[in-house]
């Protein structure tokens, strides 16, 4: 049990080392550094408005290749997806 804590508390450490040389060397090129906006009811938002354009998009597909394969009859027809 103490191996894993130190091997944890090791490559932590290494971690936080190589974050701090970024962070420096970001500030030593005079760039700004900005902390990343986390917003999770735009997330959720942008994550259903792709839903629906995939969807959206499959339904097209659909009707194109019903149309691609339209020979008078019935056969080889999909169904339409309804959204």
């Amino acid at each position: 049990m103490e191996i894993l804590i130190i091997l944890t508390v090791g490559t932590l450490n290494i971690a936080c080392f190589f974050i701090g040389a970024k962070v420096g060397q970001t500030v030593a090129k005079g760039e700004k550094i900005e902390a990343p906006s986390l917003n999770p009811m735009k997330a959720v938002k942008e994550h259903q408005a792709k839903k629906q354009a995939e969807a959206e998009q499959e339904r097209i597909d659909t009707i194109m290749r019903n149309i691609e394969s339209y020979d008078g009859t019935s056969r080889g027809q999909e169904d339409v997806p309804r959204g």
